[in-house]
């Protein structure tokens, strides 16, 4: 079935069951949960699958790109990332998932509490990511891949938003001079470009359950082929002393691939997500959580990175 006449049916659980069904997949519309996940829909099954349908050709086009980026990690790297299962000529897909426990909330709390557990986590994506960066090249991308991360957003968008969430004066001023910075940071396409994930961050990997051991990593639908220190921005927590998860995941990175990153340049990557995420909120009420934090935690999030980079 093409895309067009797919796009054209009500997507819901029974049209979703109906076609998993047929193509070998059988279950019940009772038994799967589904969400809107941006131009697409995301489908539970029971047990490890997940499919995946595209809302529009955006969402195929979604899908069909992180759909090569994972066969390409799962022919070059050694960690797990989801499988395949089934790629439909329609656009949609049923994929396995990476096995394990995602509780981002409880990690974070964990890793806070624990600076060893921090690093040892951390030195893992390090390792990850060496391999992620490196056995993936150019040639295999070109012509296909972003060559920008979707996040976050242009600084004229976060411009515009972002004084329907904030009202201080003195902080908007603070978060364009920081916006400025990051728009005219110079990228050294054969130096600094590698497969970015975008996204890696407490909620995209998965831990074994009564372990502390990385099973793997999920979510490659911002992935580019962009600037390397995109990839730590999310290993630096607000408020770290230390920074343990970020060292350590360089420790690991760096003399495997005979690198030295810019840790300034890995705040002001930070600090761009962290405005982008607060413009985000415009048009939501300072209680409610768009992308899991409250108004006052993007405030506390945006204020620290803001530190970090010397802003007050």
């Amino acid at each position: 079935m093409p895309f067009a006449k797919l796009s054209d049916r009500a997507m819901d659980a029974a049209a979703a069951c109906a076609l998993l069904s047929a193509a070998g997949f059988p279950v019940r519309p009772d038994a799967v949960r589904m969400e809107a996940r941006d131009d697409r829909w995301a489908v539970w099954l029971p047990g490890e699958p997940m499919a995946w349908f595209p809302m529009n050709s955006a969402g195929a086009r979604r899908l069909a790109t992180e759909r090569r980026v994972l066969g390409l990690l799962a022919t070059r790297c050694s960690f797990r990332v989801p499988r395949v299962l089934h790629a439909d000529e329609a656009g949609w897909q049923v994929r396995d998932m990476v096995p394990g426990l995602c509780e981002p909330r409880v990690l974070y709390r964990r890793l806070r509490a624990a600076q060893a557990l921090a690093r040892r986590i951390g030195r893992v994506l390090g390792e990850v990511l060496a391999e992620q960066h490196s056995r993936v090249s150019a040639r295999d991308v070109a012509g296909w891949l972003p060559t920008r991360p979707p996040w976050p957003e242009p600084a004229e968008r976060l411009d515009a938003a972002l004084p329907r969430v904030v009202a201080d004066a003195g902080l908007l001023r603070a978060i364009g001079r920081v916006l400025r910075r990051y728009e005219a940071e110079v990228v050294n396409e054969t130096t600094d470009c590698v497969l970015v994930h975008g996204d890696l961050g407490l909620h995209n990997i998965a831990l074994l359950p009564g372990t502390n051991k990385v099973a793997g990593v999920f979510d490659y639908d911002g992935a580019s082929w962009a600037d390397r220190h995109q990839d730590f921005r999310y290993l630096l927590f607000n408020n770290d002393p230390g920074e343990p998860m970020l060292v350590a995941a360089l420790e690991a990175y760096e003399p495997a691939l005979g690198v030295r990153l810019d840790r300034g340049r890995i705040r002001l990557c930070n600090a761009a997500c962290a405005i982008g995420f607060l413009a985000h909120r415009a048009g939501t009420p300072p209680e409610a959580r768009p992308c899991g934090r409250t108004l006052a935690e993007d405030l506390t999030w945006t204020r620290s990175a803001l530190r970090g980079l010397g802003e007050t």
